[in-house]
């Protein structure tokens, strides 16, 4: 479905509930405001949807409990490329108050492409997601630029994330891959808590406050993923990251609760990665 700008703004909240294809005119000028009622500016229910070139703004709270997305994930197999999102509490989300199903299927396979993610509470908040891949976005002026929580197989790579209070956070993680993404200017990079198997590769850390910190309690990680999901535990790999100056000794990088729980970045990078 093509949609025009003659009408813009359209000042409406859309539950996509079929395979469909919705493409803006010019996602500079075919905007859909949420008027900060509360609800998702787009809500996608059904598998296989793509959303492609709209601004999406004013998706907030109505002063309830209630959160609105830019764009809400609940399917599989979704598409959401080349669009703006802006001044909303979550630009892109999934599963959202559905926190009693561990590593859930029922949001997996979306790719999250070439999206301007500006001025949102957090920019992309994944919950529970399998296979899904954040790659090429934008993302500035939020609490939170990225947020994957209890999720698997994930891959956020080539992104550029700056001016937020935490650009990457990674918790309950599973073979989560962070690569080759520019993490700059933000009061810290990135946390990673209560992981395994993640890799954080090649990234460029440039003029956070803090780069980065890993808290990684092991009875925790037992109880998530021994116990509950019969994954094995493996260690995390941090390597050839860039931080912020050339360095000839590896690069330690510090727990956040117990200063004695730490990660090493054993071939640190010695300039920054041309990262587009």
């Amino acid at each position: 479905m093509f949609v025009y700008d003659d009408s813009s703004p359209y000042r409406e909240n859309i539950v996509v509930d079929t395979s469909i294809s919705l493409i803006g005119e010019d996602k500079n000028t075919t905007i859909i405001n949420g008027t900060n009622n509360g609800h998702h500016g787009v809500n996608i229910t059904s598998d296989n949807v793509t959303v492609l070139g709209f601004t999406i703004q004013n998706c907030g709270g109505n002063g309830t409990t209630v959160l609105g997305s830019g764009i809400y994930l609940s399917s599989n197999n979704n598409r959401i490329s080349d669009n703006i999102l802006v001044d909303n509490e979550y630009g892109i989300s999934t599963n959202f108050g559905n926190l009693s199903i561990p590593f859930s299927p029922n949001t997996g396979h979306n790719t999250i492409t070439n999206n301007r993610i500006i001025n949102n509470g957090e920019g992309i908040c994944f919950l529970f997601g399998w296979n899904n891949t954040v790659r090429g976005n934008v993302i500035s002026q939020s609490e939170m630029g990225i947020n994957l929580m209890a999720a698997m197989n994930n891959n956020v790579s080539f992104n550029v994330v700056s001016e937020t209070l935490i650009g990457i956070w990674v918790v309950d993680s599973y073979n989560t891959m962070v690569y080759r993404n520019n993490v700059s200017y933000n009061e810290l990079g990135v946390w990673t808590m209560i992981t395994s198997a993640d890799k954080i590769l090649q990234n460029n850390f440039i003029g956070n406050n803090r780069s980065a910190i890993s808290a990684q309690l092991l009875l925790s990680k037992i109880k998530m993923f021994k116990m509950k999901l019969n994954l094995p535990i493996r260690r995390d790999v941090w390597n050839e990251n860039y931080w912020g100056e050339p360095r000839s000794l590896p690069y330690m990088i510090p727990g956040a609760l117990l200063k004695f729980t730490f990660q090493v970045d054993w071939h640190p990078a010695q300039e920054p990665y041309d990262i587009p």
